[in-house]
């Protein structure tokens, strides 16, 4: 700004027009101070916290183990360096009186129920007119079973439910005309068109059709409500295996079931898993092409349940549980309406070591993790309060069923009147194998969520080089932390950058994140968040 000196000495005799000018150039001041937005994070923002978190001193950040408790400390410690409020469970390890009495802390503690199958027992029991003869299958090799939250047993008649979907709003329903009540439900792991994206199903069903129906715990949910005992999935790689009968293992399966206290009506069946060599003997002489299933249900959507004749299966489960403490991490930036909250998070926990082999998860969800942070630098090292608060959020146990989450959106007095949208950040900084000029980025919402898809498309094509946006509804999907939120109808802004080959494997390190394009996102993800603070309604 340019004075005038003269004029500023001609006035200096006129109180009342030198107010007005002081004033004036006050409120330019502040003017010019508050319309500056936020700048985003920049590579230097998370590149360091992103290493760190994705090495090998944090030992896979797993739910329940000592990696995962370093690293909610070292996420508390970068929260406190930043001036976060602590936004945790009250902190009364000091004497009563005391200023810090009450104090709240970083960590939101809660409990993980974690079962484990102590002993099983599977065998397929063989009814002819010469009598009843048993197969009994071995644990490891024939088949494989996760655990439930008690031991049960049970004999049953088994039903082949194809890929055991109940999707009829699609036009693809396994259970229709078909009961599974008190009966075993045997189903192909997938969907119809899985494999062939230029097959009828595949175009009909869509991409997201996956991640809302035809998830193992959606199938299972659907088997439970139906009345079934038991479900055994088979994978169609594992039946085309002629060499090697054995089980392979899933880096995804640690043969433990998480789940928060109180939720075991939700997990009660339990589900197996066969190998080749078991899968023929259960379809012996049972009239049934799986092959050909397979084919027709791409070709035509056509399901192909019916009974298994002359065959049960009996199983038993013996079950050992335990109780973990875990915690989220959680900071806040307190706005001006403090009745108002937004949220931005991503979950903090991997998959920790499996048979000496680290899984340090760089992009799952390490970047998540450390965008979140860059972020919250940002906005706490501005001088002005946002319009409302900003609560910077690391879940943990989202990768045993999104626990951290859950239990935050079922004990918050916020969730769901007070909060008006959830920013998610899962998996930011790598790509699908198809894209390989790191164009390509997904922003999921809910149905009727208009606004924020106009608003992301806005933004985006304010970047210097725009996204190629994939906008999806979440509503019925359950791949991350959004889910909890979406379920008691809180506005979600969902950032994943794809799917890499690495995914769940040993081989998700730093070495291979994609700085570049996670500093774009992160840039979107900011003019995002500053535009629909900007949009707060004001008390």
């Amino acid at each position: 700004m340019i004075y005038n000196l003269r004029f500023m000495i001609k006035i200096i005799n006129r109180p009342c027009i030198l107010v007005l000018l002081l004033s004036l150039y006050t409120l330019v001041l502040h003017a010019q101070t508050t319309s500056r937005p936020v700048p985003p994070p920049l590579k230097n923002d998370f590149k360091g916290i992103l290493e760190f978190l994705s090495s090998d001193w944090m030992e896979g950040r797993e739910a329940g183990t000592r990696g995962g408790s370093m690293a909610a400390a070292y996420i508390a410690s970068m929260m406190q360096l930043n001036g976060l409020l602590p936004y945790g469970d009250p902190d009364n390890n000091h004497e009563p009186g005391s200023p810090l009495h009450h104090q709240r802390s970083y960590f939101q503690n809660f409990q993980m129920i974690r079962c484990s199958v102590e002993k099983s027992y599977l065998a397929v029991i063989h009814h002819a007119a010469e009598g009843e003869s048993a197969i009994v299958l071995d644990p490891g090799i024939d088949y494989q079973v996760d655990a439930v939250p008690f031991g049960r047993e049970a004999e049953a008649q088994i039903v082949f439910l194809g890929y055991g979907i109940e999707a009829p709003a699609k036009g693809y329903d396994d259970y229709m005309g078909m009961s599974v009540n008190n009966r075993i439900v045997v189903v192909l792991d997938g969907y119809p068109g899985q494999t062939d994206t230029t097959s009828a199903a595949w175009k009909k069903l869509g991409k997201s059709f996956e991640d809302e129906y035809a998830t193992l715990k959606k199938k299972l949910r659907y088997a439970e409500q139906n009345g079934a005992v038991a479900m055994v999935i088979l994978d169609p790689a594992v039946l085309n295996n002629t060499v090697n009968t054995a089980l392979p293992e899933d880096p995804d399966d640690d043969h433990f079931r998480h789940f928060l206290p109180g939720d075991t009506g939700n997990v009660k069946i339990p589900c197996f898993r066969l190998g080749a060599d078991a899968a023929r003997l259960l379809f012996k002489d049972a009239g049934i092409d799986l092959h050909g299933f397979e084919k027709k249900a791409a070709r035509d959507l056509s399901p192909a349940s019916r009974l298994v004749q002359e065959k049960k299966i009996r199983f038993s489960i013996a079950v050992k549980s335990e109780s973990l403490t875990i915690c989220n991490v959680l900071g806040m930036i307190q706005g001006d309406d403090t009745t108002r909250n937004i949220i931005v998070g991503g979950h903090y926990d991997h998959l920790g070591i499996r048979k000496g082999l680290i899984y340090n998860g760089a992009d799952d969800n390490a970047s998540g993790t450390s965008g979140m942070l860059a972020l919250a630098k940002c906005w706490a090292g501005y001088p002005q309060k946002p319009p409302c608060n900003i609560i910077f959020a690391a879940w943990m146990g989202e990768e045993k069923g999104k626990l951290g989450s859950n239990f935050f959106a079922r004990h918050s007095s916020i969730v769901p009147n007070r909060l008006s949208l959830v920013i998610n950040l899962d998996m930011i900084s790598r790509s699908d194998p198809g894209d390989s000029a790191a164009r390509q980025l997904s922003i999921g919402t809910m149905t009727g969520n208009t606004d924020l898809r106009n608003l992301a498309k806005k933004c985006n094509s304010n970047l210097e080089c725009p996204f190629v946006l994939d906008l999806w509804d979440v509503t019925g999907a359950t791949g991350s932390d959004y889910r909890p939120f979406a379920d008691r109808k809180v506005p979600i802004l969902t950032f994943h950058a794809g799917f890499p080959e690495e995914y769940h494997t040993p081989q998700d390190d730093f070495s291979r994140v994609n700085l570049t394009k996670m500093e774009r996102i992160l840039k979107l993800a900011n003019e995002c968040l500053r535009e629909s603070l900007e949009n707060q309604p004001t008390r």
